[in-house]
């Protein structure tokens, strides 16, 4: 049977079972609840035209516009309220919901949210989907509030007085993963996406093609992208990683030297994050060396050696298709394509769970769970696999992970 016709079943199967978790799920955020089914929905009515999903949506919407004042949330873009209502506003901005209907309840969350990030990024809690990094994606989409210019000026004078300098340039440490609990008196950096210092160079770069601070971030993200590559193994084994997990400030890799393939960390991020800086800043150095990676990968990493358990966004295989498809996109590279054409077929034969979500399974050590989110179930796996059937259709929403 036609790949494509297997995906389309399987946006259908993904959305039934949308279709009851949107209605009745308790947590509402982005990537772990229920408001990302609301970005599902929106593009499956612009993948399919039937209004019954817009429906979906209007409803998810207002889901989420109630839990804002009814449900106790963290600040954090992954988990808490800087990403429900990132996805709010980005629903406006793309054209289904009035902008001016959330002038006021976001004109009210400006300050609580500058605050949640300007208190985490001082105490170095700069993880991009659980502490203060994430914050700066919301102010991004309230652009050009000036109160959102004013706070992501401060976010970049922050990430430069916090920077670490280091024999190869600077690096901010990682001050969320266990391995940096466990071994507090040892600096260690991330070199992961969702995590790391590969999120922060994505981020600064979308600030500066903003037109902010844009005498300031080349001096922070210059030396910042030289650490990175840096970091890169001289001679890696066959079908391993390009770069290691994590590093230390003696530039010895800490944790495991061989990174899984995935969103969340490993080359793509990586490649993800100098290909967003390259891009953006007019580096076409950066843009090779992204070009490289995706490269190295396409032609090295399977589903075997990249450790590939699931068809999650997060470290599965709907994650790695579209960044390789996306990159394909951008460089003009048939190779990247043909490869991400390869992975989402991994992504339809990965259903295969009676007990799944649409036949899907999370892979959460040591366990397989049944997921419905963005992050790690089929919300993102859906969103995904349209743009295997579509491969034109821009991927807005994927700016919540920092893809495209």
């Amino acid at each position: 049977m036609d790949d494509k016709k297997v995906a389309a079943a399987i946006l259908e199967d993904i959305s039934r079972e949308l279709t009851q978790f949107a209605a009745e799920a308790e947590f509402p955020s982005l990537l772990g609840g229920y408001s990302g089914t609301a970005l599902f929905f929106a593009n499956y009515y612009q993948l399919t035209g039937n209004e019954a999903y817009l429906d979906i949506t209007y409803n998810t919407i207002q889901r989420s516009l109630d839990a804002i004042s009814s449900v106790a949330l963290p600040g954090s873009h992954c988990g808490g309220l800087s990403g429900v209502a990132w996805h709010l506003l980005h629903l406006a901005n793309t054209g289904y919901i009035d902008p001016a209907d959330l002038d006021e309840t976001f004109g009210d969350m400006d300050a609580t949210l500058a605050k949640y990030m300007q208190d985490e990024i001082e105490n170095n809690k700069m993880d991009f989907l659980h502490q203060g990094l994430g914050v700066a994606l919301y102010f991004l989409e309230r652009l050009p509030s000036p109160a959102a210019h004013q706070q992501l000026e401060h976010l970049v004078a922050a990430l430069g007085q916090h920077a670490i300098k280091l024999p190869t340039g600077i690096a901010w440490r990682d001050q969320f993963s266990t391995l940096s609990l466990e071994q507090e008196d040892r600096t260690l950096f991330n070199l992961g996406l969702a995590h790391g210092n590969p999120a922060i160079i994505s981020i600064l770069s979308r600030i500066y093609e903003k037109g902010i601070a844009q005498d300031i971030i080349p001096g922070i993200i210059t030396p910042a992208v030289e650490w990175l590559l840096g970091t890169r193994k001289a001679a890696p084994e066959p079908g391993r990683s390009l770069f290691p997990v994590m590093v230390d400030d003696a530039g010895e890799p800490a944790g495991d030297i061989n990174s899984r393939l995935g969103w969340c960390y490993g080359d793509m991020g990586i490649a993800q994050a100098l290909l967003d800086a390259g891009e953006r800043m007019q580096k076409p150095a950066w843009t090779a060396q992204a070009a490289d990676i995706f490269t190295y990968i396409a032609n090295n990493r399977d589903i075997k050696n990249g450790a590939i358990h699931d068809a999650c966004m997060c470290h599965g295989s709907a994650g790695v298709a579209l960044m390789m498809q996306q990159a394909g996109i951008r460089l003009q590279d048939n190779k990247l394509k043909e490869s991400a054409a390869n992975w989402y077929q991994t992504v339809t034969q990965q259903n295969t769970w009676t007990d799944g979500a649409a036949g899907y399974k999370f892979y959460h050590y040591p366990d397989f769970v049944a997921s419905h989110n963005m992050l790690e179930g089929i919300s993102g796996i859906g969103l995904s696999l349209m743009h295997f059937l579509e491969p034109e259709m821009n991927p807005t929403w994927a700016s919540a992970m920092l893809i495209g």
